[in-house]
Order: structure tokens, then sequence, then C-alpha cells
């Protein structure tokens, strides 16, 4: 779970922005009261209603807890680790296990060292979005 959280980081975003604009701007219920009057008593606040939905919105609350977490563990870690990160998640290197990206110089450490050093990663984010790892 916390790897697919990962590869969807650099899109986090623009889920978050295609959220808020979703809860701003709502698609228009069908009104089936044609030619009938309004609601007289009905209070019309739309931006006291914005706020509430986008603060209570648990999807939205969600998406931005997890980036929150993930750049507090990346802001933790280390220079190698933070390359482990990128290169295993965040750039999609396909087909790349962690053996090649170490065999071609791409992350500066041994394989066990860059796992121990990836496990330690997700072990921070697992705590901080409260996710048991391993």
């Amino acid at each position: 779970m916390l790897e697919d959280i990962l590869r969807d980081y650099p899109k986090l975003p623009s889920y978050i922005k295609q959220r808020e604009d979703e809860l701003k701007y709502p698609t228009p219920e069908q009104d089936d009261n044609v030619g009938g009057g309004r609601a007289l008593n009905k209070l019309s606040d739309p931006v006291g209603r914005e706020v509430i939905t986008i603060n209570d919105d648990r999807w939205l609350q969600q998406l931005k807890k997890e980036r929150q977490a993930i750049d507090e563990c990346l802001d933790e870690s280390g220079v190698v680790t933070e390359k482990i990160i990128q290169e295993t998640y965040f750039k999609g290197n396909v087909g790349l296990r962690m053996v090649d990206l170490c065999d071609r110089q791409i992350i500066p450490v041994s394989t066990t060292k860059a796992y121990e050093l990836r496990n330690s990663f997700l072990v921070k984010l697992g705590k901080k979005l409260n996710v048991d790892v391993m």
C-alpha cells in the first residue's frame, strides 16, 4: 500500500486540485420542480458551504495527509535515501530492480544498503500514516 502511495506522489498535487475543484464547483443537481417556486426559508451561503465541504472531505484530507507525510520523510532522509525513493517510485523505472540501479551506479551504495535505506524510509512513512509495515 505504501509503495502505491509513493508511486502516486508525483500526481498528488493534481489529484488534490481536481478534488478541490469538484468540491468548489459541483455539478448541479437536476431540478425536478419545473415551474415551481423557490424555498423562502433556504439560506444561501455558497462560500460557507464550500469551506465546510473542503474541510470535511475525507478523501481530500487523506490526499493532503499522504503528501505531507511523504514530504516530511523525504526532508528527514539523507541524499542517498531520497535518490533511492525518487528512482524506484517517482521516476517510474519500470523493470529496473534495486540491483540494477546499484550496478549502474544510479544509486551510489551497495544493494544491501539500498534495501536497508528503502525499508527504513517505508517504516517511517508507515508510522506517519498509521500503517503497519512488515
